[in-house]
């Protein structure tokens, strides 16, 4: 079953994110607590931790595209 990646609120003014590098591609296995992208907020890059373990299945957000708080940026399972 697929599960998604959300764009998180990285502070309480945040309502958009830009990824600045994705760090696994898709097809790529991670695990739980692995760096998975930079996302950079209007105050600073903050490193994306995977909540879980499993395999990028598709990137929804490409690298330098800005998102709203909450969107899917990418499916694994």
């Amino acid at each position: 079953m697929e599960k998604k990646i959300i764009m998180p609120r990285l502070g309480e003014t945040m309502e958009e994110g830009t990824i600045s590098k994705w760090l696994v591609k898709e097809g790529e296995q991670f695990n739980r607590g692995q760096i998975i992208a930079e996302i950079e907020s209007d105050k600073a890059i903050v490193e994306l931790p995977a909540l879980d373990s499993g395999i990028i299945k598709k990137i929804e957000v490409s690298e330098k595209e800005v998102v709203k708080v909450g969107a899917i940026i990418a499916f694994f399972e």
